[in-house]
């Protein structure tokens, strides 16, 4: 999956690719293997390249503050509504991406049904959470194969939400 972030006035291009139980992520072109594990929701144990630290993530619509290992740093994905959520929130794996709840939360939208084609950055579900609507997001054009949730059922943090069954050349 790709994704542009802005810090400050400077965009990094980044790429995460699933590799067994972690990922190969690709950083403005440097790459490193990464396990990443959720301790809490927001808070996370990450493993880069051998060395460990606490990740402390808060999500504010498409702006990301986060702090590891002391440092932070503001990341802005932009697009706003419906655009494709980062990779803790969902993931693709041999083309299927499973849509996650990113916190503890309520669905208050099913924007999307089951064996709906959907592009890319179509909204599929909307969780409400910490007060303010998260909109999740098909990672490529493909289709709806199952959805897991209802409307105004309380999910937990990072409990599958729906699949979408990725086009081979989305």
């Amino acid at each position: 999956m790709e994704y542009e972030f802005q810090e400050g006035e400077v965009k990094h291009a980044v790429t995460a690719e699933r590799r067994g139980n972690g990922f190969r992520v690709t950083v403005d072109g440097r790459a490193m293997e990464v396990d990443l594990v959720a301790v809490e929701p927001g808070c996370y144990s990450l493993v880069a390249d051998g060395e460990a630290a606490d990740v402390v993530v808060v999500r504010d619509g498409s702006r990301r503050y986060v702090v590891v290992g002391g440092y932070s740093v503001i990341l802005d994905e932009g697009g706003g509504e419906g655009r494709v959520g980062a990779a803790a929130l969902e993931e693709v794996v041999a083309g299927v991406q499973t849509i996650r709840a990113p916190m503890p939360g309520k669905v208050v939208k099913i924007a999307a049904a089951e064996g709906d084609a959907v592009d890319k950055g179509r909204t599929v579900v909307v969780v409400e959470a910490m007060k303010m609507e998260h909109p999740l997001s098909a990672a490529g054009p493909g289709v709806v194969k199952r959805i897991y949730c209802e409307e105004g059922q309380n999910v937990d943090a990072d409990q599958p939400l729906a699949e979408v069954e990725i086009e081979a050349n989305g």
